[in-house]
């Protein structure tokens, strides 16, 4: 069957995390607070545990809690805690896409393929990660984030959620992920799939791996 389609996961797969924006955002919030150490503000991201918004109109009541969270355990000032707050969402700013990325997305682009993305990513904005990096969200009909389905890969309903606002099967799609689970998991539904994995950490995975995206579909 003709591919109608390419399924990304985003980060390590189209983005990475640019440690040297992490830094920047690191400064911005030690010069309101300087008893906020380094690292802690991305710390309190990795052990949030105060559940996770499902769709982008709750995600500014998930910052305000997020910062004031963080604020009060290192006893801030209520007008400290306000200029966190003010920063509102950051994860998106600390990403920047690989050099191979837009190439490759602006390929399938002219060759009529379409693109989705799913992710395990938990916060429903998948569009304000790629319009930091340069990526129009509107190239993708479908921007799929675990938060919003509420469902994670590998499960099937992941995928097959992806697949239902394609309105595509299984056949029609190819599916690019950096973890080996993910990319198993699209095949046990009937998906090609394949594994990037730029670090070659996977040299024993025996399925289709690519180091990067300029060999894609080429």
């Amino acid at each position: 069957m003709q591919l109608k389609a390419v399924i990304f996961d985003r980060d390590n797969t189209l983005l990475r995390l640019d440690r040297a924006h992490v830094a920047q955002f690191e400064q911005r919030v030690h010069a309101i607070a300087e008893q906020i150490p380094p690292g802690a503000a991305v710390q309190h991201w990795m052990n949030w545990d105060g559940g996770w918004p499902r769709t982008s109109a709750d995600e500014d009541r998930f910052w305000q809690d997020f910062w004031s969270t963080l604020g009060n355990r290192h006893a801030l000032t209520s007008a400290q805690i306000r200029q966190l707050q003010a920063l509102g969402a950051f994860y998106h700013t600390v990403f920047a896409a690989y050099p191979d990325t837009i190439p490759c997305l602006t390929r399938l682009r002219n060759g009529d393929i379409r693109m989705a993305i799913l992710t395990n990513f938990d916060l429903p904005s998948v569009d304000r990660t790629l319009q930091h990096v340069g990526i129009d969200p509107a190239w993708f009909d479908a921007l799929c984030s675990s938060a919003e389905l509420g469902v994670r890969k590998p499960a099937a309903a992941a995928y097959l959620a992806v697949l239902e606002r394609l309105d595509l099967a299984p056949t029609e799609c190819l599916f690019v992920d950096d973890l080996v689970e993910n990319v198993l998991g699209a095949q046990q539904i009937g998906m090609r799939a394949i594994l990037i994995d730029r670090q070659n950490r996977h040299l024993d995975y025996a399925g289709e791996r690519l180091q990067n995206l300029d060999m894609l579909l080429m």
